[in-house]
């Protein structure tokens, strides 16, 4: 299942948000193993427009596998999401603040009819 780390905000969920919870979902039942979404629309991002404060990004933590199996997971993660709109990765990797960040990617649109179409 998804669990929602304390004080995570979705204060807007957008189409491509609603896409990359579809992702997170079902990478749970591949993985056997929870996700867990430690920001949404809260957190210091970078500015206004960041997709996390658009409802296009959410960052999952990623300390819960062991560091070997941490591509995988973001590969799993991805894999249902078309590589031309999102985007995923380990941020920050080897630190504290480590995650998996997965949004849409920049200057491309995903619209509701986008959504219903996949």
């Amino acid at each position: 299942m998804i669990v929602v780390k304390p004080g995570v905000l979705f204060t807007v969920i957008a189409p491509a948000g609603y896409l990359i919870l579809q992702a997170l979902k079902a990478a749970t039942v591949k993985l056997g193993k929870d996700l867990t979404i430690t920001s949404a629309c809260d957190g210091l991002h970078s500015g206004p427009g960041d997709p996390h404060h658009t409802g296009e990004a959410y960052d999952v933590r990623s300390h819960d596998f062991p560091a070997p199996l941490r591509a995988g997971v973001i590969a799993t993660i991805m894999q249902p999401l078309d590589p031309t709109r999102f985007f995923g990765y380990l941020e920050v990797p080897g630190t504290d603040n480590e995650h998996f960040h997965i949004q849409r990617k920049k200057d491309t649109t995903f619209t509701v009819a986008d959504f219903l179409a996949s």
